[in-house]
């Protein structure tokens, strides 16, 4: 082959080179513009509903029994609980709390509040009143929460929070020690800025358990959460779940099962920028099990999860997308492969449809 061939071919190579990369720069950008885009509306969203909040209590007068339609209700000030400023409420109605410890069991049923704290969950607490049953119990409610640290539920239900048929924004809200933190049925919800930590359930879902529910979790934490069997940190069952910028580290499935960041029966579930590290299953899926439905997963690192069984992420009858992600599966060296090395990944009848392996690092 003469010099001129040689250097011809040199630089179709070098084209073609140029055009694979420029395409996979392309992509990278428009994933990340989708990615901004997304964030964006999610935050001006609640931006826009903390806004109006704002704008309401300036102009709305505060509660006297009188015929208006909106009212604001200041706790302890004018009324001692918080049970009894919602008992009081009109649909509409800007509850205030201020600082303090409030030791009752609170619920909401069928009516369209905010509940607001003036202290923030550091300095705001509903602790319960000694019952068995969750600290929070929402049913038939539109319903704003923001602020507030929930914690000490007893009980076989004595989760933080419990959402039935309701509709809900959570913000800045903490939900500790409780016998799970957060369940939903029938229910949709946001979460932005929430922890949800060092809660235990006997049975499922030690941070959330949802059934038949829409979730979308934005700048969260699911931290040292267990369970008995199925999903340490998130339990999900049916719905769907967006995650954006959540950590889920060091939930466990403590005896048995499976997914001990997170599990999802037939819930479909996006992550994106997402974090899941030291989590711990006995059985199978350490971060993640995924059973007849399909994960999206963004910008999203698994390091460090660890298991008895087999696998980091475990899909069956699952789809995965998987895009710009690390996933590891043990502490050897770290080595280029295709996602579906079954070092991080186990699959049955499942399929990995799109990846860019040079993206994803998977510890053999």
């Amino acid at each position: 082959m003469n010099n001129t061939n040689q250097s011809n071919q040199l630089g179709q190579m070098q084209s073609n080179q140029k055009q694979i990369l420029g395409g996979l720069s392309l992509t990278l950008v428009v994933a990340a513009s989708l990615v901004a885009l997304w964030r964006g509306s999610f935050v001006s969203s609640l931006n826009a509903d903390i806004a109006k909040l704002v704008e309401d209590t300036s102009t709305a007068h505060v509660d006297d029994d009188s015929d208006n339609t909106r009212s604001v209700i200041l706790v302890p000030e004018q009324v001692s609980s918080i049970q009894a400023a919602i008992n009081q409420a009109t649909d509409g109605a800007i509850i205030f709390v201020a600082p303090g410890q409030y030791r009752e069991n609170i619920r909401i049923q069928g009516k369209n509040i905010v509940l607001h704290s003036t202290g923030g969950a550091a300095s705001v607490s509903i602790l319960g009143d000694g019952r068995d049953g969750p600290i929070v119990l929402i049913e038939n409610s539109k319903f704003m929460l923001d602020g507030f640290c929930m914690q000490g539920g007893r009980g076989e239900n004595g989760r933080g929070m419990v959402l039935q048929g309701s509709n809900a924004t959570i913000m800045n809200c903490t939900f500790t020690n409780n016998m799970g933190g957060v369940s939903l049925t029938n229910s949709q919800a946001q979460f932005d800025h929430c922890a949800i930590a060092l809660n235990q359930s006997a049975v499922q879902g030690g941070g959330l358990w949802a059934w038949q529910s829409d979730v979308r979790m934005s700048d969260c934490t699911v931290n040292d959460n267990a369970t008995g069997t199925f999903g340490g940190g998130v339990y999900a069952l049916g719905g769907c779940m967006q995650l954006f910028n959540v950590s889920f580290m060091n939930n466990r499935v403590k005896s048995g099962a499976w997914g001990g960041g997170l599990y999802s029966d037939r819930a479909n579930v996006n992550l994106t920028e997402c974090v899941m590290q030291g989590n711990f299953s006995h059985e199978s899926g350490s971060a993640m099990y995924v059973l007849d439905a399909s994960a999206a997963i963004r910008a999203s690192s698994f390091k460090n999860n660890s298991f008895t069984g087999a696998a980091t992420v475990v899909g069956a009858n699952a789809q995965f997308d998987i895009q710009n992600s690390i996933l590891e599966a043990d502490n050897e060296s770290i080595a280029a492969a295709d996602s579906s090395n079954e070092a991080a990944i186990a699959m049955v009848q499942a399929d990995v449809i799109e990846t860019e392996s040079q993206m994803i690092a998977v510890k053999q």
